[in-house]
This record gives structure tokens, sequence and C-alpha cells, in this order.
């Protein structure tokens, strides 16, 4: 009789972890497992919205990956293409800003905590306000950027590469601030007895940093560099507040090629909007991007784990 009311207690104790477990668990499969399994779904059939799907198989990737007549086709090359490309110049300068700001800001001096402040508050805005502030200020007529530059009325939104500049410069401005934190704390927690050695050994600042410092925080610098690449993959917001895609800078078979249009907007015009709403393909396109993002991470972590090793 003990024994039967011991293990009833058991079991009632162990029933309060998932009761607080349960509210998470909710919302994971109601915003992210379930809109996962039907995304995924999605991708086999062919869906107008408001009506039922229809099963057919493989023909949306057909259409994607091999079909040169079809408009997805060349969207989802040129999104593609515009994204890598975004990510490929954008992520170096997500990295090396923050870290070059914490390195100087790990100097205490007046102002470090002011200066902190300032770099960090970017980060707290919506990006409805950064982009109103940032159209403002690259305004072709009015804008302070042309007029702090002699610049005269260059137009940033469609002219090319001034477009491309534009978006990295709002882009890491916006999201300097997360990885300068990340970056402070791990300066904060080198061994000063490693940097007092190097400059024992005649190490001069820059040495210091680049064999010394930045070895010792590799884990969260590596961090910092996979969830920036997969912020950048899932650009949107900033093209489609700064310039709509750009200019169309190449036509095939009647499919216009904007300038800096990513893959996230053609994903959202072709599921919900101007591009025809065809829940299908933009699925195939979804999973196209999270496989890149996917294998990108996978990557990252194992090689995080071999050199933790």
């Amino acid at each position: 009789m003990a024994g039967r009311i011991i293990g009833a207690k058991k079991r009632k104790r162990g029933l309060i972890p998932l009761l607080f477990l349960l509210p998470h668990l909710f919302f994971f499969i109601c915003f992210t497992l379930f809109p996962t399994l039907a995304g995924v779904f999605a991708a086999f059939t062919k869906w107008p919205m408001g009506r039922a799907p229809t099963f057919i198989g493989l023909e949306n990737f057909r259409t994607v990956f091999v079909d040169s007549a079809s408009q997805y086709y060349w969207q989802m090359r040129w999104g593609l293409a515009n994204t890598l490309k975004f990510v490929v110049f954008c992520v170096p300068f997500r990295i090396l800003v923050p870290l070059l700001l914490a390195w100087a800001l790990s100097v205490s001096f007046r102002g470090n905590k002011i200066l902190q402040a300032m770099y960090y508050i970017p980060a707290l805005l919506s990006l409805s306000v950064v982009m109103v502030s940032w159209n403002y200020m690259f305004n072709a007529s009015y804008g302070i950027i042309n007029n702090m530059l002699n610049l005269g009325k260059l137009n940033w939104t469609s002219v090319n590469p001034y477009n491309w500049i534009a978006l990295i410069i709002i882009t890491v401005w916006w999201g300097c601030g997360a990885n300068l934190v990340i970056y402070q704390s791990a300066l904060a927690s080198v061994p000063q007895s490693l940097i007092e050695a190097a400059h024992v050994d005649g190490a001069n600042g820059l040495q210091t940093f680049f064999h010394v410092t930045i070895p010792s925080i590799r884990f969260p610098l590596q961090y910092t560099i996979v969830t920036s690449i997969i912020a950048e993959f899932g650009i949107w917001g900033q093209p489609a507040m700064f310039n709509k895609g750009g200019i169309t800078i190449e036509v095939v078979n009647g499919v216009a090629h904007p300038a800096n249009k990513m893959l996230l907007q053609y994903i959202m015009e072709t599921g919900f909007g101007s591009l025809g709403v065809n829940a299908g393909i933009a699925s195939v396109l979804s999973l196209v991007l999270g496989a890149m993002m996917f294998a990108i991470s996978l990557v990252q972590f194992k090689l995080m784990r071999r050199k933790g090793e």
C-alpha cells in the first residue's frame, strides 16, 4: 500500500514539468510543426488558396527546377542568386563591424557605456521604423546621405551597385547590436593571462587580437556566423520596403528580373499576392530556401564540434 502511494506521488511530481511545457508545446504544434508539415504537403499539390488541393506529385518540383518556359523557374534562379549575393556581401560586415566595435569598447574610457547603448538601440527598432528612416536619408532629392557626401541627386533605389550598398548598410546598422552584445561578453571572458603573455612575447595589439583573442572566442564567433547567415537568407523586408526589389535588369520569356529581389519576396508574392496564388510552387521555393539554410547550419555546427574536440 505504501509503495502504491509513493508511486502515485512520484507520477504526480512527474506531471508538474509537463504542465509547464504544455503551453510551449501547444504553440509549437500550432504555429511551427503543423505549418511546416502543411508546407511540405502543399509542395506536392496544386493548391489555389480557397479551394481544395489536388495531389500532382513532383510536378511543382519539375516546374521550378526543369521547365525553363515557366516564370517560376526563372524566379527561383534569380531570387536565389540575389539572396546568395546578399549573404556573401552582407554577412562579413555583420560579423566584422560589431566585432571591431566590441574590441574598441572593451577598453574602459569616458562615455563607453553611452556608446554601447547607442550601438544597441537599432536592434530594438521595428523594421518599418528602420526603413522609413533610411528611405528618408537615402532620398535622391533631399536625403542626408547625398548632401553629406556631395553625391548630387544619386538615386540609391534604382542604380546598381548603390542599391546593394544601401541595403547592406541598412542591414548591418540594424543587426549590429545583437552580435555586439555577444562579442562583448565573449571578449570579457578571454583570460588576461594569455593577452599579457602575448605582450611579453613582443606581440602588438593586432597580433594579439588575431592570434589570441579570436581563437579564444571562436565558438561565439561561429555561432554568430551561423545565425547571421540564416537571418540574411530570410531577408525580405529591407528590399521590399526600400525599392520593392529594384529596377528590371533582364527579361526572359516575358519574366522580369529585378535587380535585388530576394527569394523570400518571390515566395511571398507567389503564395499570397501579385504573382498569383500558388501555394504548391511557393512551398517548393520555401523548401529550397530552408534546405540551403539547414545545410549551411549543419556544416557550421559540425565544424564547431570538430574544432571543439
